[in-house]
């Protein structure tokens, strides 16, 4: 079988044995059962346990070998020494997958047991996800086979290598009612890889960009890491958060996975060379990649700020120019474009409209930039005064990117107690992005300046 036929076969399974299968809710064996068919998996699900039984109208099979039928992809919710034997039972059968969720392997040092899993798979040519993961959720086909909760629908796509991790990930993505279309925990990654995942996705028609959680490599795979993000990144955008930057980061990715952090400036060349864009937090993560899989790309590198308060326009200026973006003084021609604002507001680099900025100011000065094509990217900041609806504010930012429809990035930061409110007025279409803090809005642009370098470059050679 060829390299897809089985990434087919474990993505997009016609046929799935659950191993570990419970009757009891909170146990992982029912968890994944119940995911399965409350989520409209339509292949043929195969509950096993020595106990026999029912488990949401299905039989409960008390070994392989009463089943018949060819099985896809095995779901292993069992303990970690008794997945060897059961690795090499699928294998004869033809499985192309195993998921095994179990920990106890390199994680707490016992790498032989880990080596075993890997030297089992390898013989008997089935591929593992795990061990010590969360699963796959893969929307397409109506694969849940997790026990992350709540997993909603969209287009991104987190391959992490922690699956509490993706629990935090889903849960700042729900709250920005975005959603994915694949979710991957690969835990240790003995065996399938976040690059073969990667170029197996590429060209997904329902993912706009991968949100990467990576701990560590083997020894060896940074190079293939990096040739497959350059491969992948001019199709879709690459998001990375890479931990174990330092010695204690480094000690605590041993203890998680088992992984091998490696020098962390020597990845962040690497992979920002290749395409991707690395981040520091998780909410760094989804904000940029919201931005990417959003926003048009700047034509140029010529950034202004709408605020309507010189602090946070200060502190966000401060943050650009950290990132290598200066903040270019205006050209003439738009300072006397500007000419209706009140001379109380600014007219400089960042414009600022003071507390008496209402929404049909922001709108008028936002129409003016859209319209003027030195300027390449807008970020339009807002701190609610009690005398303003920030509302109204968020309404009108929103109304003058439909209105004018310009191919350039408009990207929102709203602080203060209103701000899910105003967030939920950007999140229809077309989509605004909604960053968290400064730093997060910053990145974003800087994100966005990077995959236009980057898409350029590709281009020119």
């Amino acid at each position: 079988m060829t390299d897809n036929i089985i990434m087919d076969r474990i993505f997009s399974p016609k046929s799935i044995a659950v191993v570990g299968a419970s009757s009891r809710p909170g146990k992982v064996g029912y968890e994944l059962i119940k995911n399965l068919v409350s989520n409209g998996y339509h292949g043929k699900i195969y509950p096993i346990n020595p106990k026999g039984g029912e488990v949401l109208g299905l039989k409960i099979y008390r070994s392989l070998d009463e089943i018949e039928g060819k099985i896809d992809l095995a779901l292993l919710a069992i303990r970690a020494r008794d997945t060897i034997g059961l690795i090499e039972e699928f294998g004869r059968r033809g499985t192309a997958g195993a998921i095994v969720y179990s920990s106890g392997f390199s994680e707490i040092g016992d790498v032989q047991l880990e080596e075993e899993l890997r030297l089992s798979a390898s013989k008997y040519n089935i591929r593992v996800i795990g061990p010590n993961c969360a699963g796959l959720v893969n929307w397409t086909s109506n694969l849940y086979a997790s026990f992350v909760p709540e997993v909603p629908k969209g287009d991104l796509a987190i391959i992490s290598q922690s699956g509490a991790f993706t629990a935090v990930l889903i849960k700042y993505i729900s709250r920005k009612k975005l959603g994915v279309n694949l979710l991957l925990s690969y835990g240790n990654r003995v065996d399938l890889k976040e690059y073969e995942v990667l170029r197996y996705f590429k060209d997904e028609a329902g993912i706009k960009c991968f949100v990467l959680y990576l701990e560590g490599l083997r020894e060896g795979e940074g190079r293939e890491l990096c040739r497959v993000i350059n491969e992948v990144s001019p199709h879709k955008p690459i998001v990375i958060l890479k931990a174990g930057r330092g010695e204690a980061g480094i000690r605590a990715v041993m203890s998680h996975t088992g992984s091998l952090a490696g020098d962390y400036r020597l990845y962040y060349d690497l992979l920002n060379q290749s395409g991707g864009f690395l981040v520091d937090e998780y909410y760094e993560l989804i904000d940029v990649a919201e931005a990417l899989s959003y926003a048009p790309l700047p034509m140029n590198e010529n950034v202004v700020i709408v605020t309507n308060s010189g602090g946070p326009g200060a502190i966000l200026a401060d943050h650009l120019s950290d990132m290598g973006i200066s903040l270019y003084p205006l050209p003439t021609r738009i300072r006397n474009k500007l000419g209706f604002l009140p001379d109380y507001m600014g007219r400089v680099n960042p414009i600022d409209l003071t507390a008496n900025g209402v929404g049909e100011t922001y709108y008028s000065v936002i129409e003016t930039l859209l319209r003027d094509s030195w300027v390449g990217l807008i970020i339009a900041v807002h701190v609610p005064p009690s005398f303003i609806d920030p509302i109204d504010v968020a309404k009108s930012i929103k109304d003058v990117v439909e209105d004018y429809n310009y191919d350039k990035p408009v990207i929102p930061l709203f602080l203060g107690p209103e701000r899910e409110n105003c967030y939920s007025i950007f999140n229809n279409d077309p989509r605004l992005p909604t960053p968290l803090s400064h730093r997060s809005t910053a990145l974003s642009v800087k994100a966005l300046i990077h995959r236009k370098r980057f898409l350029e470059k590709k281009r020119d050679r």
